[in-house]
């Protein structure tokens, strides 16, 4: 069978000691490897801790120190680690240096993967300008709220929610200026802040100033979109190159359409029709050369994205 990759695991790279890669389904299983007290079970402990919560973690260690060690290490082992263990999607880690960051976010752009981190500097968002890299400022990031939004996000369906506006268990509100806050998300970060009386989220995008949710959309469509194509690919003796087995390929694109609408990625219209099309040519408008090398090229999707309203202006209009 045709593997379906998952858009709701964290790996945490752990960087006090090497250790294997593993996952876990609780924080007491985790305190077997990565002892209480230590970042890296921190960072599991606050994961773990949102409602709703992801049903399982993946924690690797790789020896790091700050002072010897460059952050290219850590790549590497990220290199290394995907080779074999690529299934999770949310990268999170216990060291917060800038270099670090910077470093972890341009790996992750070659990735269809999302990097989240927490920093004390409202300055770094707008050194990194990536779509998969998300920051939230605390003036105490090792309350680690960036995991913690993490883990109270990644159980919920791509598309199925704005990642502004959620309460992080255990985090106290950021201390950050209204002017500050106004500039960070100019620049693409977040923080974590009170508002008529509700800790949440500030907002919910990536220092690209694209939408977390609109990024993992993405992500989301386009492994579903290889995978159902190929599984039709591999279950058939032979997908004929006519007018009927582009056909198949057509409806394969359909029903992740149809996904993608119902778990409310793709905008509906007013009788709740998705606003998708999937187009694709016909045998007799593709060249012999095309249809010689066996590959099908112009099947063309298009889609209007749901989006999500984070704020209104309402006009009062009060008369005698």
């Amino acid at each position: 069978p045709i593997a379906q990759a998952g858009f709701g695991m964290a790996l945490i790279l752990a960087t006090h000691a090497d250790k294997e890669y593993s996952e876990y389904t609780d924080i007491a299983s985790v305190a077997e490897d990565y002892p209480v007290g230590t970042e890296a079970y921190k960072i599991a402990s606050r994961v773990f801790g949102q409602s709703p919560r992801p049903a399982r973690v993946a924690m690797v260690g790789v020896a790091y120190d700050q002072e010897v060690d460059t952050p290219e290490t850590l790549v590497a082992a990220l290199d290394d680690l995907v080779e074999s263990h690529n299934d999770w999607y949310f990268l999170l880690t216990d060291r917060q240096e800038d270099d670090v960051i910077k470093a972890l976010s341009a790996w992750i752009d070659t990735q269809d993967k999302m990097y989240f981190a927490s920093t004390g500097n409202l300055l770094l968002p707008l050194q990194l300008q990536s779509a998969h890299t998300a920051l939230l400022y605390h003036h105490e990031p090792r309350q680690y709220p960036a995991e913690g939004w993490v883990g109270r996000c990644a159980p919920e369906a791509p598309g199925s929610i704005t990642w502004k506006f959620k309460t992080i268990n255990g985090v106290t509100a950021a201390q950050i200026k209204a002017s500050e806050l106004a500039q960070l998300h100019k620049n693409g970060g977040n923080s974590y802040v009170q508002k008529l009386g509700i800790l949440q989220t500030s907002e919910g995008l990536t220092t690209s100033g694209e939408y977390i949710d609109v990024v993992r959309s993405e992500h989301f469509i386009k492994a579903r979109l290889v995978e159902q194509v190929s599984r039709l690919m591999v279950t058939k003796g032979k997908l004929p190159y006519d007018n009927r087995g582009i056909a198949m390929v057509v409806s394969e694109c359909e029903s992740v359409m149809r996904q993608a609408t119902t778990q409310g990625i793709i905008a509906v219209d007013d009788d709740g029709n998705g606003q998708w099309t999937v187009t694709a040519p016909r045998r007799e408008e593709l060249s012999a050369n095309q249809i010689a090398s066996r590959k099908l090229e112009g099947v063309l999707v298009e889609a209007k994205l749901a989006g999500a309203i984070h704020e209104a202006t309402i006009r009062v209009l009060l008369t005698y």
